[in-house]
């Protein structure tokens, strides 16, 4: 069945007031059109189903408020770990199910009271799809060189940064996918086990028991282990640990909120880490975003020269190393062509949302202008260079531009060079990057 079937379908669920079919219907949509959460939630007059995907939240249907207590009421009852009866709390709870089209899925269930009703957030996690390949994520050209580099060190910490839903862990996945061989003996600390993978041994930490990755990391040293996954580093202790075990000949993983990869340096410092000790173990920090990629059904060219974004862009380029600007151009492919396009035409791939042929909405995209979802990745190698710049006590600030002159790829050059290739656009990039100051 296609999409559009389970669609109809839920509309007539609605329509019948059959609240499992609802409930069927909609968690197959969602995870067929690749959503990662689910918003249920109660307006004045009505209520609404929202999916995130790519990114950007869209309306999928209208129902009825009447409506509305029955459906949060039937996922509370069938989850078995909310109250039914309570309604003035926020609660949790995670589940398991299997879609129509036979995937397994766990949720991860927030409800949250508000002026009209109780509102239902639900996190999708489908365990049917299988990790992708490290060369499938859009880590193209020095950052391909840096991150392939950084898995073959015997010690130190790689750690990946990025706001929640920009898919970090599966970067970390298919990187762990890369060196997991017989001779390496592999844990990972993580909340949930998302995925399940051949030859690594993943624990499920539990904080409610006191099992949390502080313990786990303490724990792993007596495991034997060569590389350990921590699935983030929340406080000062967990930071030391992870560094302490970088130090005594470990290979450490993790996740850490911060803006970029740079402002890890700052997130360090905070949490009263040292210069010495950053500097002898941060071994590679990623940063990335989740982008939408241009409709290849109903893509078509524009010309950008007067957008103030497109100006934007080229600042970037001048203060490239021009040595460094042509490996990369050439690394990732880049024709003549293709940089001539986007630097002395500013022409660049919009989706119109429309179907060429027909004129009527795009049956690929659905209006969106959008199809699927391109990465764009900052990496900052700690090279010689960058620890004497820690050690000497120069300021991030400092260091990135340094890092920049040298010729890093920042989230704003690598989505300007993906722009070049016709995966996605100015709107996009600039969803997630700051333009720069102009004087």
């Amino acid at each position: 069945m296609e999409t559009a079937d389970f669609r109809a379908q839920l509309q007539q669920s609605i329509l019948r007031s059959d609240i499992v079919k609802i409930f069927d219907n909609l968690l197959t949509i969602a995870v067929e059109e690749g959503a990662s959460d689910i918003h249920i939630e109660p307006l004045e007059n009505y209520s609404r189903i929202r999916l995130r995907i790519d990114w950007v939240l869209q309306e999928l249907i209208q129902y009825p408020r009447s409506l509305h207590e029955s459906v949060i009421s039937k996922f509370k009852i069938e989850s078995g770990q909310m109250r039914p009866d309570e309604k003035r709390l926020p609660q949790d709870a995670r589940v398991s199910s299997i879609t129509q089209t036979n995937k397994e899925i766990d949720l991860r269930a927030n409800t949250l009271p508000t002026v009209w009703w109780e509102k239902l957030v639900m996190r999708i996690v489908d365990k049917s799809k299988a990790i992708p390949a490290l060369n499938t994520l859009g880590i193209v050209g020095s950052n391909k060189v840096s991150i392939e580099k950084h898995l073959q060190d015997p010690n130190g910490i790689l750690l990946n940064t990025g706001p929640t839903g920009s898919w970090k862990t599966t970067t970390l996945y298919a990187a762990l996918n890369e060196i997991n061989d017989i001779e390496r003996n592999i844990i990972t600390y993580e909340d949930p086990v998302e995925n399940k993978m051949e030859g690594l041994n993943q624990s499920q930490v539990r904080s409610d028991i006191g099992y949390t990755f502080l313990s786990g990391l303490r724990s792993a040293l007596r495991q034997d282990p060569d590389v350990i996954m921590v699935w983030e580093i929340r406080d000062k202790e967990t930071l030391e640990m992870a560094m302490e075990s970088a130090m005594t000949w470990h290979l450490v993983f993790s996740t850490i909120h911060t803006n970029s990869a740079v402002e890890t340096l700052t997130r360090a410092f905070n949490l009263w880490a040292k210069p010495f000790m950053v500097a002898g173990t941060f071994n590679l920090v990623i940063a990335q975003r989740l982008c939408r990629n241009i409709c290849p059904n109903c893509r078509t060219v524009a010309n950008f020269k007067t957008d103030p974004r497109y100006l934007n862009a080229l600042e970037t380029f001048k203060e490239f190393d021009q040595e460094a600007l042509k490996s990369e151009l050439i690394s990732r492919g880049i024709t003549g062509q293709e940089w001539s396009a986007f630097i002395k035409d500013g022409a660049i791939t919009v989706g119109t949302g429309k179907d060429p042929k027909t004129g009527g909405i795009c049956p690929v995209c659905w209006g969106s202008g959008y199809k699927g979802r391109v990465w764009i990745y900052e990496l900052m190698d700690y090279s010689d260079d960058i620890k004497s710049l820690i050690l000497d006590g120069k300021s991030a600030f400092d260091i990135w531009h340094y890092a920049l002159a040298k010729g890093m790829i920042d989230l704003e050059r690598d989505g300007i060079f993906k722009i070049m290739k016709w995966m996605t656009n100015l709107d996009e990039l600039y969803r997630f990057v700051r333009l720069r100051n102009k004087k």
